[in-house]
C-alpha cells in the first residue's frame, strides 16, 4: 500500500491507487510437514489517511526469534536491493513498532489478514518520521524451517510485493508475531521519508 504525505493529499485529491491483493496459499508435503504461505500486498495514492487510533499503551518489545526474524527478513531485502543496484533501506524502530502491532493484531485475531488500517499506521509514523510515500507488504506463513527466506521468496514471486521491495525508498521497519496456532505473521512498512 502506497500513500502520499499529507501536505501531497489535496493535490492528489481522491485518487486511490490500489494494487490488487496478492493472496497465495502454497501447500508443500515434504516428509510429512506441510508448508502453508499467504502474502498480501498493496499501495495506495492519494486521499487523505485516518487519524491514528490508539494502540496498546505500552509496546512491548519482539520475542528474541521475533526480533530474529524481522532483522533476517530486513537483511535479505536489503541484500536484494543492493543486488539491483537499489541503495539499502534503512530500520526505522518507530516504523517498526507500527509494523510489528499490526502483526500482533493479525496473530491475535483483532484485525483480518491485509491491510486494514494502514492509513492510521501511516499516520502514526507521520508523527515522528515525515514521509512522501509509504507502502506495505504482509505474509503468514505456518510449518516452515526457515520463515524469513519462505516469506521473501514469496514477495518476490508476486509483481505487488516485489514493486514495493524495489520501490523508491529509504527507511523500514518490520513486524514479526506469531499466533497461539504456530502461524507466523510478518508486516513490512516502507517509506520515503521528507
Amino acid at each position: 500500500m502506497t500513500i502520499p504525505s499529507p501536505p501531497d493529499q489535496l493535490a492528489a485529491g481522491r485518487r486511490l491507487r490500489r494494487h490488487r491483493l496478492a493472496r497465495f496459499v502454497w501447500a508443500a508435503a515434504a516428509v510429512a510437514a506441510a508448508v502453508a504461505v499467504s502474502v498480501s500486498a498493496c499501495s495506495k495514492s492519494g486521499g487523505a489517511p485516518s487519524a491514528p487510533t490508539p494502540t496498546s499503551a505500552a509496546s512491548t518489545a519482539p520475542t528474541p526469534s521475533e526480533s530474529s526474524l524481522e532483522q533476517q527478513e530486513h537483511a535479505k531485502v536489503n541484500e536484494y536491493r543492493v543486488s539491483k543496484g537499489l541503495a539499502s533501506l534503512a530500520w526505522n524502530d518507530t516504523v517498526a513498532e507500527q509494523a510489528r502491532q499490526h502483526s500482533r493484531n493479525m496473530a491475535a485475531g483483532t484485525v483480518a489478514f491485509g491491510h486494514d488500517g494502514f492509513s492510521t499506521r501511516t499516520s502514526a509514523i507521520a508523527q515522528s518520521v515525515p514521509w512522501t510515500t509509504a507502502a506495505e507488504n504482509v505474509a503468514m506463513i505456518s510449518s516452515v524451517s526457515d520463515p524469513a527466506s519462505e516469506v521473501f521468496n514469496n514477495w518476490l514471486a508476486s509483481q505487488s510485493h516485489k514493486v514495493n521491495i524495489e520501490g523508491s525508498f529509504n527507511l523500514t521497519g518490520i513486524g514479526v508475531a506469531k499466533a497461539s496456532n504456530g502461524a507466523i505473521y510478518f508486516t513490512q512498512v516502507f517509506v520515503q521519508s521528507k
